[in-house]
Formats: C-alpha cells, sequence, structure tokens
C-alpha cells in the first residue's frame, strides 16, 4: 500500500483505502485493509443461510434464505440499508441460485427446487421434484437450465449428506412447473459442489472406494455423457467440496484448493487453505472460508502465499459482484445470525 501523500493517508481512507480511488463501500480502512461492513442482523427465529447478488449498485440487493425461517429476505447493499422480507414459504428455505430476474430455491429437508420471480406478483411454483434432501448443497441456474444435488439415506441411521449416503445431480428446466428431475448421475457416489460458466456444468465428485477424486462436466442443457477434466489423488479421509468457475476452475479438494485449465492442463494445487468449505473466483483471486481458521482468505489465480480478509463465525453462504464478497453466518453467543459485506 501507498502510506500517504499530500492530500489521503491510505492506510485509513476509507474511500482511498490502501491505494487511490478503492472505496471500502461503507466499511472502515484499517492499515490499508478494508474492513467487512455489517448489513443485518437477524432475531433467534431465523437463520442466514444461502445468499445471492441482485444487481450491481449501492441500490441494488442482497437476497438470502431463512432456514426454519421459511422466508426469502432482501436487504440493502449499502451500509444501514433497510431489510424486508419478500416471501414466506411451508419450507426449510436454504439454499439459493439467480437467473436473471429469477431466484431458484432449495430446501434443506427435502428434493424440490421452487421458483420465486424477482418483479411483479410473487407466486412460488415447484419447478421440479426429485429423491432426497437438499441439505447445504447450493443450487445453480443458468441456459435455461437449472441443476442442485440431493442426498438419499440408504436407512434410518444415516444423514443425507454423510459422506457415504448416496447423492444425485438433477436438472430442470427453469421455465417449466411441476417436473420429475432428470438425472444427471444414475450411480451412487458423493458429489461436492456444483458450478457453471455461459457452456458447461461442472462438478467435483469422489465415487466409493476410489482413491482419485474428479472435477467433471457437461454441455448445459438435458443430461449427456459427463467427461472428466481434471483427476487428483486423495488422502484418507479427503473428500472434494465446493466447485468455482472463471477464466479457470478452481475446487476444495479435503484441506487445499485446488485449479485447472477448462481443457484440463495445469491440475495441481493452488493453495493450502486449512479445510475451506465455500469457495468463489473472480478474474484475479479466489476466494474462499478456512473453517480451520475461521477466516475470509483469498489467492492469487495464478499462485501465491493465501491473504487474510476477515476474521468470521461459520460462514454459511458466500457471494460476490464485481466490487464486493457477501456473507452469511450462524448464530452465536457474541453475534446473532448476519450478514456482511466486503469491498474486494
Amino acid at each position: 500500500c501507498q502510506a500517504s501523500d499530500a492530500d489521503h493517508d491510505y492506510l485509513s481512507d476509507p474511500e482511498n483505502c490502501c491505494v487511490p480511488g478503492r472505496s471500502c463501500l461503507g466499511g472502515a480502512c484499517d492499515e490499508g485493509r478494508c474492513q467487512p461492513v455489517l448489513l443485518t442482523s437477524i432475531t433467534e427465529d431465523h437463520e442466514t443461510l444461502g445468499v445471492v447478488v441482485e444487481g450491481d449498485g449501492d441500490d441494488a440487493r442482497v437476497l438470502w434464505a431463512s432456514g426454519y425461517g421459511s422466508t426469502v429476505f432482501a436487504t440493502e447493499k449499502a451500509a444501514s440499508g433497510s431489510t424486508e422480507p419478500l416471501v414466506v414459504l411451508d419450507s426449510l428455505v436454504t439454499m439459493l441460485a439467480r437467473d436473471g430476474r429469477s431466484l431458484f430455491i432449495t430446501d434443506w429437508s427435502a428434493s424440490d427446487v421452487y421458483r420465486m420471480p424477482l418483479d411483479g406478483n410473487i407466486t412460488v411454483p415447484t419447478v421440479a421434484s426429485a429423491e432426497g434432501q437438499a441439505r447445504f448443497r447450493a443450487p445453480v441456474a443458468g441456459g435455461g437450465w437449472v441443476y442442485w444435488i440431493t442426498g438419499i439415506p440408504q436407512n434410518p441411521d444415516q444423514e443425507a449428506d454423510a459422506p457415504d449416503a448416496p447423492q444425485r445431480i438433477w436438472a430442470a428446466r427453469v421455465d417449466k412447473t411441476d417436473q420429475t428431475g432428470l438425472p444427471v448421475l444414475d450411480r451412487d457416489t458423493y458429489v461436492g459442489g456444483l458450478a457453471l460458466d455461459d457452456t458447461h456444468l461442472y462438478w467435483t465428485e469422489l465415487e466409493p472406494g476410489s482413491t482419485e477424486s474428479t472435477v467433471r462436466r457437461m454441455p448445459i442443457g438435458e443430461p449427456s455423457a459427463p467427461e472428466i477434466v481434471a483427476s487428483i489423488r486423495v488422502e484418507d479421509d479427503e473428500l472434494p467440496g465446493n466447485i468455482a468457475v472463471s477464466d479457470r476452475i478452481y475446487w476444495i479438494l479435503g484441506a487445499t484448493i485446488h485449479a485447472v485449465n477448462k481443457d484440463g492442463s495445469g491440475a495441481g494445487m493452488l493453495a493450502a487453505a486449512n479445510y475451506p468449505t465455500r469457495i468463489l473466483a473472480d478474474a484475479t483471486f479466489v476466494y474462499w472460508y478456512s473453517d480451520g481458521a475461521k477466516q475470509l482468505q483469498r489467492v492469487r489465480t495464478s499462485g501465491g502465499a493465501p491473504e487474510t480478509l476477515a476474521d468470521s463465525t461459520y460462514i454459511n453462504g458466500l457471494a460476490q459482484d464485481c466490487r464486493a464478497i457477501y456473507w452469511t453466518t450462524w448464530h452465536t453467543e457474541e453475534l446473532p445470525a448476519s450478514v456482511f459485506k466486503l469491498a474486494k
């Protein structure tokens, strides 16, 4: 960072933090680092779980799911902005995906995907149903399709998100209702997460008994035969996790972040990450939440030393726009369930 010049102290100026023109978007600047902004906190009747961003300006909104509160809320992006409920459903509103002017919602305890319009009269039809339970696995939507993961317990004592529970990826058209989900996978496997770019659906996978974790993809549309983009040997108890796609593909594997080019070349570890759980990527950085360190961190897409951005209790949902990162947190004794923003 620049220390100062005749006009600014770049170590403390929130509109010129570290470098000229870098705004902390309502947050403080401390030693050249933007600090998180608390957008909203919620009562114990609700949780803060899945989160997506709607729009790019300060008048745009952060949309988030309230779990057993059964509500989708909208919070203005600006610091001290208002929060309002958008819809109350008869479900455990858990994870969200946005495609254009539609919001897609999954239920923690069910296999259904719902669609909510972001304009006009709000009605929330069921897009599709499948088998199993979605739990905390986030759906993705784009190109006229929505994709989601469920776990299918094999006995009453098995949890739907257990590593040994069979999992499925499902597909459905976004413009239809009451569909039966189309299986993307027709075999038992562990799926860590989903991501989309303009042309493909990507996911991380570990087949039972395998020593190789894979990144696979298929063209957006009806389910078709997938191709393997990368294969990485796993150690005992390592599982693949969430995945993000920008110019390259980035994904969680155990305590590390891996990367690969979209043509399958250049696969390898990008950073040690102390058991990350959520991941995002843009053209410059890969961002993740480290459960081991209880920190939001990032590393350049070209590699290097990870940088800590913020300390945080457990992050449930992570989203971004071109200027900021947004996340939701669990309720703790020190802080209620909350939604935060941090300038990039």
